[in-house]
């Protein structure tokens, strides 16, 4: 019947107009956990979504369909009216560092305003998912991502801040990605580091901690449901949460020769909340830059992850793991 192939036809259109295809990366519009107009990245076994709705946060990066990022599953669907009530949804979002600028809450249409998003395309023909947040004139600054996943499920984040406020501001780009448990976070220190083990313990408790090891110098974080928070001058340049049988890496660039950066001059930080809410935070934090008005601050990663012969279970394995990452390649 007519009604039957116009129906179809329709049909037709709105799969060519949700999910794109480039060079062997798709682009999807979804509805995500009851937020619509979401996007997914998918590149073979890797996936990630950016949820607009709720500030433009990464809230999956997947492998094989386990996420790697840590959801608050009570929040799911959920948005609130713009307050100083804070949300914590999970996933991947940006701060503004040094903390001391606003203390807390954070501003929250940096947090959880809703973002734009556009669907771009590299040289290369690659989809870039341009995030555009909302201004934030009470911070004076304006947050946007570039997010490309390559055919290998390799992610380039390219992170912005730019002046909003007609006066210099000086700030940088914290990072905030929350991480499932269990889970061991390990990073590099730094071998002529400013702190007396390479590490800077932001809360007190957390120098006698258990949590927190130093093992052929790497700092090593194993979730034990306990409150905690470190932070070091790390020159990287990678940062990486094992979980189970899978690594999650962050790849950064090296700290900034003579700059200055948050926190006692650090340039990560590890997070571990209480089991309550049973999740850990890897921060990577930008540069402190003063910024003109209309000038901006960027903070580029890449994100990778890798399925592992064996889950890593103590600080022993990730020893064990990082030696071998390192022989494959995987990690510098």
């Amino acid at each position: 019947m007519r009604w039957v192939r116009v129906f179809a036809i329709v049909a037709a259109l709105i799969v060519v107009l949700s999910a794109w295809s480039y060079a062997k990366v798709t682009v999807e519009r979804i509805d995500y956990r009851g937020w619509a107009d979401s996007y997914r990245l998918t590149a073979g076994l890797y996936s990630l979504v950016v949820v607009p709705e709720i500030g433009g946060r990464i809230m999956e990066y997947s492998y094989d369909g386990t996420n790697l990022l840590w959801e608050n599953t009570e929040e799911y669907g959920r948005t609130y009216p713009i307050s100083k009530d804070w949300r914590n949804y999970g996933g991947y979002k940006i701060w503004i560092a040094p903390q001391e600028l606003w203390s807390w809450p954070p501003d929250p249409m940096i947090d959880f305003a809703k973002a734009n998003i556009e669907v771009l395309q590299n040289a290369k023909g690659l989809p870039v998912l341009k995030v555009t947040g909302a201004p934030a004139f009470d911070s004076g600054v304006a947050v946007s991502k570039e997010i490309l996943m390559d055919e290998t499920g390799e992610v380039v984040l390219k992170q912005i801040m730019r002046n909003i406020a007609g006066k210099p501001i000086t700030c940088s780009i914290w990072d905030v990605t929350q991480t499932k448990t269990p889970g061991l976070i390990a990073f590099p220190l730094n071998e002529n580091s400013k702190f007396d083990d390479g590490i800077n313990y932001l809360m007190s408790e957390s120098k006698n901690s258990k949590q927190f090891t130093v093992k052929n110098r790497l700092c090593i974080t194993r979730y034990m449901g306990e409150n905690g928070k470190i932070a070091a001058d790390s020159n990287g340049p990678w940062m990486i949460c094992f979980q189970g049988d899978l690594a999650f890496v962050k790849l950064f660039g090296s700290m900034v020769k003579n700059a200055d950066y948050p926190e006692g001059g650090c340039s990560v930080e590890v997070f571990t909340a209480d089991d309550k809410l049973g999740y850990q935070e890897m921060e990577i934090l930008g540069p402190i830059a003063k910024i003109l008005p209309g000038g901006k601050t960027e903070l580029v990663e890449r994100w990778r992850a890798f399925k592992l012969s064996q889950p890593v279970t103590d600080e022993k394995w990730v020893l064990k793991a990082v030696s071998g990452m390192k022989g494959k390649g995987w990690i510098p």
